[in-house]
């Protein structure tokens, strides 16, 4: 037993007296996984650093936004009356100039290079920011996105199922579709 404690000892005294010259300038950075703390916030830096970027959007008007980006871009690439559509929209609703608008639309761009992803994930692209909707936001992001789509007339399949794929995350299913017979206990 007496052996086991001069062991533990004289680890503790090395790592100790390791902790002291790294606190006075010499480098350890093995040293640094003892430290729970700073694993957790490197773990957790880690995570931020590797998501991506569309799947962190807080605010309901970004994530309408890139939305509404994705419905225009889901009948191929962006036409024309699309892009004014879509700008106009921005400038109406969300209160911005012309300059700030085509900003929000050029990130959406960049944010989005794939709309597939976002319709694979929409649940989680919408996490962050589904709290933060109130139901006038959720009433007005289904107007603005029936609108995109149907800016160059009949939309297509994919982009109505699309559209409700959104209706059924912001809103809820519907209630023919929730259990009828569910006991309320």
């Amino acid at each position: 037993m007496h052996i086991i404690l001069a062991i533990l000892g004289s680890i503790i005294t090395i790592l100790f007296y390791l902790s002291m010259m790294s606190r006075s300038g010499i480098n350890f950075r093995w040293l640094t996984w003892l430290d729970p703390l700073a694993w957790n916030r490197r773990r957790k830096w880690r995570e931020t650093l590797n998501t991506d970027p569309a799947f962190s959007l807080k605010s309901p008007m970004e994530s309408t936004a890139c939305l509404m980006f994705v419905a225009a871009k889901y009948s191929g690439e962006i036409s024309r009356e699309q892009k004014e559509t879509i700008l106009r929209l921005y400038q109406d609703e969300f209160h911005l100039n012309d300059s700030k608008a085509r900003e929000l639309l050029t990130s959406c761009s960049f944010l989005i290079p794939d709309e597939q992803k976002i319709y694979d994930r929409l649940e989680t692209f919408l996490a962050p920011s589904l709290s933060q909707f109130d139901q006038n936001q959720k009433d007005s992001a289904m107007r603005l996105l029936e609108t995109v789509i149907q800016c160059e007339g009949r939309p297509t399949q994919k982009q109505m199922e699309f559209l409700e794929k959104i209706k059924i995350q912001l809103m809820g299913k519907p209630p023919s579709e929730q259990n009828k017979w569910a006991h309320n206990t």
